[in-house]
């Protein structure tokens, strides 16, 4: 009796994995898809400006020069603090000290100055005071502005927007191409959000020409800054089922 309970168990056993092997290799059917890239655009007015300053000194002695580059970057930071520009706002970006050399034929190298060179990377936080940076800079003895670059203190506010209007774009070319089809869309399969641009689309331009320089700071008149518009866009990729 314990053989015969013992045999039908195994062909329950036998029949259990049979019926498991015809479920598997019954196919699985692919859902019919519609996959599109969908693209925003929103262009903001910067509300920033970053402004990058050099200060350049030299002199016979090593420590005269170093002195002479501190004492005119202490003085550049001075002016600009009293323009309201928070002291956390300003931060030394690279600093360079060299000997200075002179070059003679059959004779070794000798050295006949040192040069200090300083960068003071500046945020402006009231983007109508970047004239004014600029020129009180010059005026406190930098010697050069290497750039003015503008952007947005809330670029994740434009993102989104950006965004928002990718999507919009994706559903609307999926029903597009749905209508055409002739074919119904019934929900989404996959979403991939690719990562955005935030871009300056012209370039900032300083304009104030006097005695021969782009930028005199004793012309008397503040430099005019031209600021361009910022593109921020997103996309996304949407795979739509549908029936």
């Amino acid at each position: 009796m314990f053989k015969g309970k013992l045999s039908i168990m195994f062909s329950c056993f036998l029949a259990c994995l049979l019926l498991m092997g015809v479920a598997a290799a019954e196919p699985v059917e692919e859902p019919h898809i519609i996959s599109v890239d969908g693209y925003g655009e929103v262009i903001a007015i910067p509300d920033r400006a970053n402004v990058s300053i050099t200060i350049l000194s030299s002199a016979k002695k090593a420590k005269e020069a170093q002195q002479e580059n501190a004492a005119i970057a202490s003085a550049v930071k001075s002016a600009l603090m009293e323009l309201g520009i928070s002291e956390k706002d300003m931060k030394t970006s690279n600093y360079f000290f060299r000997p200075v050399y002179r070059q003679e034929k059959n004779k070794p190298d000798k050295i006949i100055a040192y040069s200090a060179t300083s960068s003071l990377d500046v945020v402006v936080n009231d983007i109508t005071k970047t004239g004014q940076v600029i020129d009180r800079a010059l005026s406190n003895g930098a010697n050069k502005i290497d750039s003015v670059t503008f952007d947005l203190k809330e670029p994740e506010k434009y993102r989104k927007e950006a965004l928002r209007a990718a999507v919009l774009d994706a559903e609307t070319k999926t029903q597009v191409i749905a209508n055409g089809l002739g074919v119904s869309i019934r929900g989404i399969r996959y979403v991939k959000e690719n990562a955005g641009r935030v871009t300056g689309r012209e370039n900032v331009m300083m304009t104030k020409m006097a005695s021969g320089s782009l930028l005199d700071a004793n012309a008397g008149v503040e430099t005019p800054i031209e600021v361009g518009d910022i593109e921020v866009n997103a996309s996304v990729h949407v795979e739509y089922i549908i029936d």
